[in-house]
């Protein structure tokens, strides 16, 4: 086997990073770029033509290929060049195309014995789909009995790619006709529009639905197909719902309470008519869901969570005596897909899974997909009504929204290229200090003090694991316990706090990361999320939730002594100066706020932490740091405490959109700082057909 790099004019093409590099700099690649680049390598002499590019890279859509093809061009050029390569990249064949004339050789390491052979990045998707599938089939044939007899895998129907644009293709929604999608794309904005594609039209260019300069997302189509409904954010950061009438173009406002998370389905329409819909609603301490009708112009809530409980992805169903949604308790990893019958009752069909993403239902099947995650793996998930399930379908990308279409038997999935990587920079020069990088997701790492160890999240195995990284090498540390969160290390010796989540529940563990030893922390009957020590390392806070003692919690982890801190919205908590001073981030709200103890009072430091960046802040030496972003740049943020006027100073910027979600920064070595960044941030659309009885 080799590897998957290749050696061009000096430089060399990391296919797994999608990067070029020479010497020590080194170039990430968008990834229509580098499928153009890879065309140019896979083509007979080098060479192609622009025609061949836009058939293979764009799927044949003139309007934005000719444009992505002359760009991507002119990119590479420019890499090359940047890079340090003087020589022609490129020849113009008039009537042909370009040919890349820089010399390309295949860079092999042979890791076993037999025939070499050289593989493009086709083959290796190829080999990791089989790998995946092979597993998950062997997963499914464990020891336990089947309670069923599996139908046939879905894995082994027609995968189509529908869409192919570049930049990332969301929140679709297939008209119940199914001949048009409309999906939200984002393409390198933070700003993400409505847009409808035709499906039979491949040519067909996409159509924006509204020109406002807003986030838009989550659309759905009415009963007749005539109407669209869709979340509009303002510049005030309101969540608005509204509705698009398709036939005269106009626009309508429902709602300016609604709860709004990235990559959340909001609102959906009455399966009868188009005379009501249904959303999310903001409300003090909870999310439910409402239902407007449009005769009556009423709302009414029609789901009824506990407190700190998320209710989103409502799709009425049975002729809208039933109700489907996911719950999720408190922005924990702890999601439920819950199926209501007209009375009220509800029956979950997935209970407490950290992994649900999205759903859809087939009324033609009976028969819920459901977008998870099953270990580290994606799959997509059939249940029925009565919670039996048949045999998953595998999906090599990573779960996001889902629809389907039983007019067309089609199912659309949203798949995003994404790997994440952990960097550690200087505060001084921004220079990079130490990364940690694999061809797997490796996220929120987390420094050890005591013997310079950096702990992080990773898909490596075939769970979520906390990995070990020494400098010299990475190693698994949590193994086959079960799927884990986001640890805490201590700041005074080589113990980490970690949740880890199996088929019996969560539970939280003390670990060291020397000797592997795990024990298990009473937290007395609540559950334990978003976890920080204390700066003497006796103590761990946690958001808690027990039926209404919901709040931030202080347990001594020796004693066990347990301490409710605050019950005001909070959902991560740090020490500050001393214990008697916590910094802590709210639910759904932009911000942190500081809690003095001593007088029992919260003051608003600053308004710049997004509310999905809610663990992503520390203190430090008298220095609150912080994430913040713009559609300009994400950057890390501090403010001196200790100043009359508290305004915040830059640290080091990234790219807009570049450092994770939830706990992307994170305190090092004191001269430095973890950050989590995404290799690649693109998601397409494809299509699986399913079988008809």
């Amino acid at each position: 086997m080799t590897n998957l790099s290749y050696q061009i004019g000096g430089c060399e093409l990391d296919c797994k990073l999608m990067s070029l590099k020479h010497a020590d700099n080194s170039i990430k690649l968008s990834s229509k770029v580098f499928e153009l680049l890879m065309l140019f390598i896979d083509s007979p002499d080098n060479v192609v033509s622009r025609q061949q590019a836009i058939d293979n890279i764009w799927l044949g859509n003139e309007g934005v290929g000719k444009k992505g093809f002359t760009n991507g061009i002119w990119v590479l050029r420019k890499t090359f060049k940047e890079l340090g390569v003087d020589d022609e990249v490129f020849n113009t064949l008039p009537k042909l195309g370009y040919q890349l004339t820089l010399e390309v050789q295949p860079i092999e390491k042979q890791v076993s014995s037999g025939k070499s052979r050289t593989y493009t990045r086709y083959g290796a998707i190829a080999a990791v789909t089989v790998a995946l599938i092979l597993w998950l089939s062997l997963n499914h044939l464990g020891t336990e009995p089947p309670k069923m007899k599996p139908e046939a895998d879905l894995s082994r129907q027609a995968k189509l790619k529908v869409t192919n644009y570049g930049g990332v293709e969301e929140h679709i929604a297939v008209s119940h006709d199914g001949q048009r999608m409309a999906m939200q794309w984002r393409d390198n904005s933070l700003s993400g529009k409505i847009y409808i594609k035709e499906l039979n039209q491949a040519d067909a260019p996409l159509t924006l639905i509204s020109f406002e300069n807003n986030e838009e997302a989550s659309p759905a189509w009415s009963h007749s197909d005539e109407k669209l409904a869709y979340v509009r954010i303002d510049q005030q950061a309101g969540c608005q719902i509204r509705v698009r009438n398709l036939l005269d173009n106009t626009d309508q406002l429902i709602a300016s309470d609604c709860f709004y998370i990235p990559y959340k389905r909001i609102v959906s329409w009455s399966g009868v008519d188009d005379n009501q819909l249904i959303y999310a609603k903001k409300m003090q301490d909870r999310v439910a869901l409402m239902a407007y009708r449009f005769d009556t112009n009423l709302h009414q809530q029609v789901s009824f969570p506990n407190k700190n409980e998320i209710d989103y992805a409502p799709k009425w169903l049975e002729g809208d005596r039933q109700l489907a949604f996911i719950r999720e308790r408190a922005a924990s990893n702890l999601l439920s897909l819950v199926l209501q019958d007209g009375a009220g009752l509800e029956h979950e069909l997935i209970q407490n899974s950290p992994s649900i993403v999205d759903f859809d239902y087939s009324a033609r099947e009976q028969l819920f997909y459901v977008n998870n995650v099953d270990g580290a793996a994606a799959i997509i998930s059939r249940i029925r009504a009565d919670g039996s399930q048949l045999a998953p379908l595998a999906q090599p990308g990573l779960p996001s929204s889902i629809s389907l279409s039983d007019n067309n038997a089609m199912l659309y999935v949203t798949e995003h290229i994404s790997k994440e990587y952990i960097t550690q920079q200087a505060y001084d020069d921004g220079k990079q200090l130490r990364r940690i990088s694999s061809s797997s997701r490796d996220m929120y790492g987390k420094y050890a003090k005591t013997n310079d160890n950096i702990l992080f999240l990773s898909n490596r195995s075939a769970l979520w694991s906390i990995w070990r990284n020494n400098k010299v090498s990475s190693k698994d540390i949590t193994h086959t316990l079960g799927n884990v969160g986001v640890a805490a290390v201590s700041p005074v010796s080589t113990d980490f706090a970690v949740n880890i989540i199996t088929d019996t529940g969560q539970t939280l563990y003390i670990g060291n990361m020397e000797s592997e030893s795990y024990r298990a922390i009473d937290t007395q009957g609540i559950e334990a999320d978003n976890l920080s020590w204390s700066a003497d390392g006796n103590s761990l806070y946690f958001k808690g939730f027990a039926k209404e003692n919901n709040g931030i919690y202080k347990l001594n982890v020796r004693s066990g002594a347990l301490e409710l801190i605050t019950q005001q919205q909070a959902v991560y908590a740090i020490e500050g100066q001393d214990a008697n001073h916590l910094y802590l981030s709210k639910f759904d709200q932009d911000g942190i706020w500081h809690l003095d103890r001593t007088m029992d009072k919260m003051t608003l430091v600053t308004d710049k932490l997004a509310k999905y960046d809610y663990g992503a802040f520390y203190f430090e030496q008298g220095y609150l740091y912080f994430l913040s972003r713009d559609a300009k740049r994400d950057a890390v943020m501090r403010i001196d405490l200790a100043a009359a006027e508290q305004t915040p100073e830059m640290v080091q910027q990234f790219p807009p959109d570049a450092v994770r979600k939830f706990f992307g920064l994170s305190p090092a070595d004191g001269h430095s700082f973890l950050v989590t960044l995404k290799l690649a941030n693109e998601a397409d659309v494809y299509g699986y057909k399913l079988m008809t009885k």
